[in-house]
């Protein structure tokens, strides 16, 4: 894998970690740094008063699209499609001639409802002048790839460097162990502290090539991580940062849409408040690979 490819996947993972965690407001908000970013004809719009922002969350005066973004916390056929013909209704009417093209820009955990692609495809065919579409997650995804480098680490931050795994040292274990440790851990008998069927259930729902680069050149610091909790004079703390991470597995499986969003997910818990310090990346992979019994699995 290039250092461009590893870039890559490295941001797509981080693109859908962004969107998992965003809706409302907050979605919308990173839908027009992205596009600001890709379209210098992107315009924000701003909701005026009585007549309220036109039905568009933003408009495009290279294409002439009109966008209109929807992101709630939990997502119904029903609603989606009454929102849909509403908006796009609301927008014709205010837009009129300038609207040659209208996109349903959308964050769910999965795909969207039934009915919603329903309504988009009577939408089309009653309306065959206007150019009528959707964007989830991988059409955001398409956007944001054809992004350069530094605007893509604007957006999404740094991408590690390889290189600099075997550079980690005891000190930025600790700095995220300490970290780890002053969350408020409940240990009772509904945490599953069994790591190894968790390794488990993540390989049954198989990790990819992207998160195989990097367990790879972490497996030094997972044993240098092995090393600094046996070393721990208080027996408990490993328990406490195994109870952590299990708690936020069982989080990150309920709602997040694959194995790989989980593993990044992890990491990036892992970081914490240090999330854009590089230095500290393969510290946080070490942790979760060492954590998670991954090693025997990604052995060369």
């Amino acid at each position: 894998m290039t250092r461009e490819e590893f870039a890559l996947h490295h941001h797509r993972r981080e693109l859908e970690l962004e969107l998992y965690r965003r809706t409302g407001r907050a979605f919308q908000d990173f839908f027009e740094q992205i596009m600001q970013k890709a379209d210098p004809g992107f315009v924000m719009i701003k909701p005026m008063g009585k007549v309220g922002d036109w039905k568009a969350d933003g408009y495009s005066t290279t294409t002439g699209t009109v966008y209109q973004c929807y992101a709630p916390e939990d997502m119904t056929g029903p609603e989606a499609a009454r929102k849909i013909v509403e908006d796009f209704h609301g927008a014709r009417n205010r837009w009129q001639d300038k609207m040659r093209s209208w996109d349903f820009v959308w964050s769910s955990e999965r795909a969207l409802p039934p009915q919603a692609v329903a309504a988009v495809e009577d939408l089309r065919l009653g309306h065959p002048q206007i150019k009528i579409d959707h964007m989830g997650r991988a059409g955001l995804w398409d956007v944001v790839k054809r992004l350069s480098l530094a605007d893509r680490q604007a957006l999404l931050g740094f991408v590690p460097d390889v290189a600099d795994a075997p550079t980690t040292t005891a000190a930025e274990i600790q700095v995220l162990m300490k970290h780890l440790g002053r969350l408020d851990a409940v240990m009772s008998d509904t945490v599953d502290l069994d790591l190894t069927a968790i390794a488990e259930k993540l390989r049954r729902n198989g990790l990819s090539d992207e998160v195989t680069s990097l367990v790879r050149p972490a497996l030094p610091v997972a044993k240098l991580v092995e090393r600094f909790v046996t070393s721990m004079p208080d027996p408990g703390f490993s328990q406490v940062i195994a109870a952590e991470l299990a708690g936020r597995y069982k989080e990150l499986a309920a709602s997040a849409d694959g194995s790989d969003v989980i593993f990044f997910g992890l990491i990036e818990y892992v970081l914490g408040e240090h999330r854009r310090e590089p230095r500290l990346f393969w510290a946080a992979v070490g942790i979760v690979t060492h954590y998670f019994e991954l090693c025997d699995v990604f052995e060369r």
